[in-house]
């Protein structure tokens, strides 16, 4: 195998250092690997909310309180938006605005609520839910893993309103 010129590697070095430096979405299993929450107390504000992104809101943080997270008011640690952000292919996203200084965990993690989708009541609960789960480093459940359909993480296709007891367990064990 060829050696990398010393110029090289450290232009490497750098794009890496680039790449992890961008915000970070959830990703598909059931650990994020995203948005891994700083300590389990998190402050919340919901910033300019619409009426349904106050109770998708309000939904995902009474969720939080099953779990060993607690929540509070003010901000700091989730800021919560919505908006009409268009035709994304998604209702709701979660990532991480600030990396505490060892990349470790999130201090500040963003919750976007797309408007753009005309949901019930119901799903919008679901879809607090399911962002605020993000929030707790719990990432998508399939149905191979929640067979009977109760989890709010399982995303598209189905609205559960909830974390099921794997959610809460994997909160839980710091997953």
């Amino acid at each position: 195998m060829p050696r990398l010129s010393p110029r090289l590697t450290a232009a490497l070095a750098v794009a890496a250092a680039l790449i992890l430096a961008l915000p970070s979405a959830a990703h598909a299993d059931h650990d994020d690997d995203g948005t891994d929450p700083d300590n389990r107390n998190q402050a919340v504000k919901g910033i300019k909310l619409t009426t349904n992104g106050t109770n998708a809101m309000n939904h995902g943080k009474a969720e939080l309180e099953r779990s060993v997270i607690t929540t509070s008011w003010g901000g700091g640690d989730i800021e919560v938006y919505d908006a009409d952000y268009g035709d994304t292919e998604w209702s709701g996203r979660t990532d991480c605005t600030n990396w505490n200084a060892l990349w470790t965990s999130c201090d500040i993690i963003r919750v976007r609520f797309n408007q753009y989708y005309g949901l019930t009541a119901s799903q919008w609960r679901s879809l607090g839910c399911h962002e605020f789960g993000h929030t707790a480093d719990l990432g998508h459940r399939k149905a191979s893993n929640d067979s009977d359909n109760n989890s709010c993480m399982r995303g598209k296709g189905i609205w559960p309103t909830h974390y099921d007891q794997h959610d809460l367990n994997a909160i839980k064990a710091g997953t």
